[in-house]
């Protein structure tokens, strides 16, 4: 008789061996690889209630579980076998326009036992730029599409009207179309090596081992944060530059450890801000744990990392968008504040931090295909077209 596996032991395994494989799947499949940030090419699975399991890059798990949570808000007590969800809506969990996540329920035995995701940025979806990088964007609208949560799929039928809806609002829609293709086609790899293990191990004891692996990382993430000394420090970040706005915007954050939990306090951050440099709060979270996980390297990446940060984001600051406030850069220079501030504050109590440079590396601004028109101020991060050079010989 073969020896029974543990359960954790493997559904650990069966998680990492998936990731593992699909990530790089989608990377050689997406058609419009050139023309993004790969960085934010990301798959994850997660529990039957959103809390995410595990998740390829580990820079982007807050945004995941963000998105998670607002699909599961949305639709937990209503899918099928066969739906997938999409959504690019950065006021439901996600970053900016840019970024498309597809969600799949997966079933065993007619019983949901968890999710599969898929985000990746789509090329265009509209806006005044291609792209959607627009630094003078005074609204979401300006920036491109905005989809909440929605089905792309119903019990395996496609909805035709909903990827209608994405390409009639791309400047490159043969893109976006064959790119949503492809994250169908991983959401499906997924499914197949989750209910695979699920029906060997019985639904019951596969969730019951996902909450396990969220709780042991829980755990240790405490064990690591009860090292750090009692206090209170204080971090600021490199100036934001905004092209509709004369002054700069800063992140201020406030570190407070106790034997309760770690706490981040935003308060004393700039105001919402005119141009696209707002973030949401997602975003904003996402950004702040990235330095915790140096402290951690050796643990599973998942939702039980969040279990004993508490972030707080005033609704006043730009580090909190409200619609209908424009986000487009929020993944790169905003948030690398962010990861700039928490470092600060946080390398007070750590003194073996890697630099904020290196931490910050995940969400430092791409090498984009295409110009991304700025203000023309000495400070400004973004060029501003330089009129053609005279042809002397032109006529002749």
């Amino acid at each position: 008789m073969a020896p029974t596996l543990d359960p954790d032991k493997e559904a650990s395994a069966t998680i990492e061996a998936t990731l593992g494989r699909a990530r790089p799947t989608l990377l050689r499949r997406l058609a419009s690889l050139a023309l993004i940030d790969r960085r934010h090419v990301t798959v994850a699975l997660a529990t039957t209630d959103g809390r995410v399991v595990g998740v390829d890059p580990a820079a982007r798990l807050g945004i995941v579980r963000a998105v998670a949570r607002a699909v599961c808000d949305a639709f937990c007590d209503n899918v099928a076998e066969g739906d997938i969800i999409l959504t690019n809506d950065p006021f439901s969990g996600g970053t900016h326009i840019q970024d498309l996540t597809l969600l799949r329920p997966l079933f065993v035995a007619e019983q949901l036992v968890g999710w599969a995701i898929v985000q990746s940025p789509l090329p265009d979806l509209g806006g005044m730029a291609l792209g959607g990088y627009y630094p003078f964007a005074l609204e979401i609208w300006a920036e491109g599409i905005r989809v909440t949560p929605a089905r792309l799929y119903r019990k395996g039928v496609l909805q035709r009207d909903a990827l209608t809806m994405l390409t009639l609002n791309s400047r490159l829609p043969h893109l976006v179309e064959k790119d949503v293709q492809s994250m169908v086609e991983v959401l499906e790899l997924a499914n197949t090596a989750v209910a695979d293990l699920a029906a060997r191990q019985t639904p019951a004891v596969y969730t019951q081992a996902l909450d396990q692996i969220i709780t042991d990382t829980a755990v240790q993430a405490q064990a690591v944060l009860s090292e750090l000394p009692h206090g209170e420090w204080r971090g600021e970040s490199e100036p934001i530059h905004c092209c509709l706005e004369e002054a700069d915007l800063q992140v201020t954050v406030r570190l407070t450890v106790s034997d309760e939990a770690v706490e981040l306090d935003f308060s004393g951050s700039s105001p919402a801000a005119k141009g696209f440099v707002n973030t949401t709060a997602a975003t904003t979270q996402a950004a702040a744990a990235i330095p915790f996980f140096s402290l951690w390297p050796a643990l599973s990446v998942n939702d039980g990392m969040f279990q004993h940060l508490r972030i707080s984001i005033p609704d006043d600051t730009f580090l909190h968008a409200k619609l209908p406030m424009s986000v487009g850069w929020s993944p790169y220079q905003p948030s690398q504040a962010v990861v700039q501030a928490v470092t600060a504050a946080l390398s007070q109590a750590h003194r073996t931090l890697p630099s904020a440079e290196q931490l910050a590396a995940p969400v430092t601004s791409p090498p984009l295909p295409f110009t991304v028109t700025g203000c023309g101020r000495p400070d400004c991060p973004f060029p501003i077209p330089q009129p053609p050079t005279p042809n002397p010989h032109k006529g002749e």
